[in-house]
């Protein structure tokens, strides 16, 4: 813009210094329109100038207004995030405390729960036993001696003798044979032993039926009775930090 209005002035003066009486001078008259024609441009370009400068500044105030709108949402956000949801925090799980009105716990559920020992209720004898529940036994066992295997009806039976706690007064009983099973002995890795499976009426609180017992000489245990997971699964828990949550069963006497 200065070298235009510089042109533009030195045009004037010149067309001033000249005077009028001297047009005929064909060079100056060249010259004047040369400068004539040369102001024209300057003044287009300076238009041209002006209309571009003109464009920048609407675009730059057009992105002054779009970053001024980008602040207000961000800033919008920031607060949201900030702020508590209270719908998140009614959603929260209310944890009731329960209490139970008897120090030891005997259903869960739809299961009965049982201690590490309980009392086993042999019926066919009508006395209790003490008893190891072995959740990783697969079958039960009793304590019996004399074992002895006879046929009747062609079917193989068992006679033998369960021993009470005190191991006098045995009680002979008679068992048809299920199945034989082969016993791995924990005491000696590799070696077996072969032991006879019989069925027998059982009761442990209010769970009773039918199981099956493998019976060997448990003198040298602790327990006459161990209880396997054929009696437990599917309808008992263990809560092996307990003993003897039922107590001894007591048929009803006529």
């Amino acid at each position: 813009m200065f070298s235009n209005k510089t042109l533009l002035i030195s045009a004037f003066v010149l067309f001033t210094s000249t005077g009028c009486a001297n047009l005929e001078n064909e060079a100056q008259q060249k010259q004047i329109i040369n400068l004539q024609g040369d102001l024209v441009q300057a003044q287009e370009t300076n238009q041209k100038t002006q209309a571009e400068l003109t464009k920048v500044r609407e675009t730059l105030a057009t992105c002054e207004n779009k970053n001024s709108d980008l602040d207000i949402l961000l800033m919008a956000a920031k607060t949201q995030l900030q702020e508590p949801k209270p719908q998140l925090q009614e959603q929260k799980p209310k944890v009731k405390a329960v209490k139970h009105k008897h120090k030891n716990i005997t259903r869960f559920q739809d299961k009965t729960m049982l201690g590490q020992t309980e009392w086993v209720y042999i019926s066919t004898l009508k006395m209790s036993y003490r008893g190891r529940i072995d959740t990783g036994a697969e079958s039960s066992s009793i304590n019996a001696i004399d074992l002895e295997e006879f046929e009747r009806d062609g079917e193989k039976w068992l006679r033998f003798k369960l021993l009470g706690e005190t191991g006098d007064n045995p009680q002979p009983i008679e068992a048809k044979i299920k199945r034989f099973v082969k016993i791995i002995q924990a005491s000696k890795p590799g070696e077996t032993t072969r032991r006879p499976v019989i069925l027998l009426h059982v009761r442990i609180g209010d769970i009773e039926h039918l199981t099956e017992f493998t019976l060997t000489d448990r003198q040298h245990m602790e327990y006459p009775v161990l209880i396997g997971r054929t009696f437990i699964q599917d309808v008992i828990l263990v809560d092996v930090s307990k003993e003897y949550i039922h107590p001894k069963y007591h048929p009803k006497t006529n």
